[in-house]
């Protein structure tokens, strides 16, 4: 016996809807500020709840978008932990005109973030993702 057209139509819609609609992992984006208001403009954003750890790199205006696997991937729902690490930026790669060696010029961090919020223990920050959500942090100067 053969589906009929209209039947067999709904169902690939309906598989297209399913997928565009993003029936995976929650989408969890937020922008890190000091108590200033200026952005931290490096780090990675980490989300843990003990089995599992998520991430979302800090782009230079402060925001940042959590994956677990690959960017765009989201984050499954649950209660997770939140602290920050700070990453190291290279600079542009500069040729010696004598020798013509290639050197990279490292920028350190320039936004001196507490201790306190490297560890996922001490941080103070957690989230509780059910869905997608906005999740900004502000980082406090005096925390240690």
């Amino acid at each position: 016996m053969k589906t009929p057209r209209y039947l067999t139509l709904c169902a690939l819609l309906f598989a297209v809807s399913v997928v565009a609609t993003g029936c995976g992992k929650p989408k969890v984006t937020g922008k890190v500020t000091f108590a200033d208001g200026s952005p931290l403009t490096v780090g990675t954003v980490n989300f843990t709840d003990d089995k599992i750890i998520c991430k979302g790199s800090i782009k230079d205006d402060g925001t940042f978008e959590m994956r677990t696997l690959k960017p765009g991937d989201g984050v499954p729902k649950g209660s997770y932990k939140v602290y920050l690490t700070e990453t190291m930026r290279f600079g542009d790669v500069e040729r010696e005109t004598a020798t013509g060696e290639a050197t990279a010029t490292m920028l350190g961090t320039t936004n001196d973030v507490p201790p306190k919020y490297s560890n996922p223990e001490q941080s103070g920050l957690t989230i509780d993702v059910k869905g997608s959500m906005k999740y900004d942090i502000t980082i406090e100067p005096d925390a240690e």
